[in-house]
């Protein structure tokens, strides 16, 4: 099968390049072409627009940055819908909200089309080597279909239920993910204006049920190593992705919500570009 790919941002380039060295062809685009050189370098075929990635594929991945996004990729005039044949694959790894997931997945249907939502978890690092976690939701055949195409840039790939599934998972891991930095950088202020040296507070709590993220934590939060891996803005996106899912399935968010003003607080600090674990430079003045 002939696959294309829309988005090669910081993830999206590196899950491409993993696509390209397995199937040798690979039509990309992206609206920034820039972005496309690697890939062009090692081989990619560049197309114009959206649609046109659609007329010369037979699967199209998109990998981008929100739900506008997605919906002008596929349903504009020069979305790959529109370029599109009968029966062709299309494969979402974007984190969206859900409720576009499940509009785009009926638009699909309508067409003749195969839809698979198919976000990852994972960052910059488990992109590049191939090796992220896959969630999927669509028809169990469809996703039968496109696996051999998603175990070449995941190594944990998992079908979890009917259109929408793979993003309504995505967000609840995200909104869990988002918690940690917050927590953990207001327990070591606390520890520290308590008299309480880091490496013995670190060593007991590593010792503990937490100990695999506190290792991951201690590194950009005590080492403030705030390298973007996932960026703070698209973090505080998510956030309100699921809040959003969680008002609309009638769950009150009480948490999120406090979540989500202290990822727009650290935002409007200008810190939007760094990775969303520099959160805790909030707690730097308290």
């Amino acid at each position: 099968m002939k696959i294309g790919f829309i988005g090669l941002g910081r993830m999206g380039s590196r899950m491409a390049m993993n696509v390209l060295s397995q199937f040798k062809e690979l039509y990309v685009y992206n609206r920034t072409k820039e972005k496309a050189k690697n890939l062009l370098d090692k081989g990619a075929i560049w197309c114009d627009s959206p649609k046109e990635v659609a007329m010369n594929t037979d699967v199209v991945i998109t990998m981008l940055r929100d739900s506008q996004s997605v919906r002008w990729a596929l349903l504009s005039e020069v979305g790959a819908f529109n370029g599109a044949k009968k029966g062709m694959y299309f494969v979402d790894m974007s984190t969206i909200q859900p409720k576009v997931t499940i509009e785009i997945a009926l638009e699909a249907s309508k067409r003749n089309l195969h839809f698979i939502d198919a976000p990852v978890i994972g960052s910059v690092d488990q992109a590049a080597e191939g090796t992220l976690t896959i969630v999927c939701g669509g028809s169990e055949e469809d996703f039968k279909v496109i696996k051999p195409i998603l175990q070449s840039m995941g190594k944990n790939i998992f079908y979890v239920g009917p259109a929408g599934s793979g993003s309504k998972l995505k967000l609840i891991n995200n909104a869990l993910i988002a918690n940690f930095p917050i927590i953990f950088s207001e327990v070591i202020n606390v520890a520290r204006k308590a008299g309480l040296r880091d490496e013995i507070v670190l060593g007991v709590l590593k010792a503990g049920i937490f100990g695999k993220a506190i290792e991951y934590y201690e590194k950009r939060i005590i080492g403030k190593d705030f390298t973007t891996r996932f960026s703070l803005d698209l973090m505080l996106k998510d956030i309100k992705y699921f809040k959003e899912l969680a008002e609309d399935l009638a769950v009150k968010p009480l948490l999120t919500a406090r979540l989500e003003e202290l990822y727009q607080e650290a935002f409007n600090k200008g810190l939007g570009n760094l990775d969303y674990t520099a959160i805790s430079l909030l707690h730097e003045k308290s």
